[in-house]
C-alpha cells in the first residue's frame, strides 16, 4: 500500500478513536467524589444589611452530575419550609450548582472541592427578593447527630430540671431532602413532665425541627416543640433553639434551650 494511502487510513483511525473517547454529549469527567448526605453551608453576603445565612440539606452525586435539595434559614428572602432544588456538575474539583426558580429567585454556587467533604466558593442570587445578593460560601458534609443531647429546662415544674434527648438520625435522606430523626426524652426534677417521645423531627444542614408528645406527672399527655434550632459553628456544636410546651401540665412554658452532646 502506498505510504500516502497508509497515512490517510491511519489519520481516519486516530480520528475515530478520538471521537470514541470524547464523544458528543458525554458528561464531564469527575475527578473527585463528594461525601453524599447532609451538608451544611454558611453563606456570607457581601451586601451590607444581609449578613450571614445558612443553607443545608441533601447533596447527591452521580458521576459528574450533582443534585441537591436544600433549605435556607436565617434569610429574609427565603422561607425555611420551602425546599430549594439545585442541579449542577463536578469537574476538575470545581462544583457548579444552580437552583430552580424559588419565588422568582435563582441561587447559584461556584465552589472548589478542597476535600471530599469541604467546599469553598461564591454564590449569587438573581431575580426576586434577593436579586443582586452575592458573597462567599463554605460548606461541609455533616456527621450524624445520633446520640444523647442534654440541657437544663427553666420553668418546667421545678428550679433544677434537666432534659435528656436521645436521637437517631436516618442514614438516608427523605424525598424532600431532610434526614428524619427519631428518639425520646427523659425529664429529671420536673413536677410536670416525666418523659417524651419524638413524633416528627428532621435535620437539614444545621437546621433541626423536633415535635413530640410528653407523659406528664398526672398521668396525662402533653406536647412540645423544639424549633428554630441551629447547630453551632465548626460542626461539633451545641443545639440551640426555642423549646415550647403547647399543652399538658407544663403548657405555656417557652424558652431558649441549649442541648449539649454527651
Amino acid at each position: 500500500m502506498p505510504a500516502t494511502l497508509t497515512r490517510f487510513w491511519l489519520s481516519l483511525l486516530l480520528g475515530a478513536l478520538v471521537l470514541a473517547v470524547t464523544g458528543c454529549g458525554v458528561a464531564p469527567r469527575s475527578d473527585a467524589t463528594l461525601t453524599q448526605g447532609n451538608w451544611s453551608v454558611t453563606a456570607s453576603s457581601a451586601n451590607s444589611g444581609t449578613g450571614i445565612f445558612q443553607v443545608g440539606g441533601n447533596l447527591a452525586q452521580n458521576g459528574a452530575t450533582l443534585s441537591a435539595t436544600m433549605y435556607v434559614s436565617s434569610s429574609l428572602c427565603f422561607d425555611v419550609s420551602q425546599p430549594v432544588i439545585l442541579t449542577g456538575a463536578l469537574k476538575n474539583q470545581q462544583v457548579t450548582l444552580t437552583s430552580a426558580d424559588v419565588n422568582g429567585q435563582v441561587f447559584s454556587v461556584v465552589a472548589n472541592a478542597t476535600s471530599d467533604s469541604t467546599l469553598t466558593g461564591t454564590y449569587t442570587i438573581t431575580g426576586g427578593c434577593g436579586s443582586g445578593d452575592h458573597g462567599t460560601v463554605s460548606a461541609k458534609a455533616m456527621p450524624s447527630i445520633s446520640g444523647t443531647w442534654s440541657g437544663t429546662v427553666v420553668g418546667s415544674g421545678g428550679s433544677n430540671v434537666s432534659v435528656s434527648m436521645a436521637l437517631k438520625q436516618a442514614a438516608n435522606a427523605s424525598a424532600n431532602g431532610t434526614f428524619a430523626l427519631t428518639g425520646n426524652l427523659t425529664y429529671t426534677g420536673s413536677n410536670c413532665s416525666v418523659s417524651g417521645t419524638v413524633i416528627e423531627a428532621f435535620i437539614a444542614g444545621p437546621y433541626i425541627l423536633v415535635n413530640g408528645s410528653t407523659k406528664d406527672t398526672d398521668g396525662g399527655d402533653g406536647s412540645f416543640s423544639y424549633d428554630n434550632v441551629l447547630l453551632g459553628n465548626n460542626w461539633n456544636p451545641d443545639m440551640m433553639g426555642t423549646y415550647q410546651v403547647d399543652w399538658g401540665v407544663c403548657a405555656g412554658d417557652i424558652q431558649t434551650l441549649t442541648l449539649k452532646r454527651q
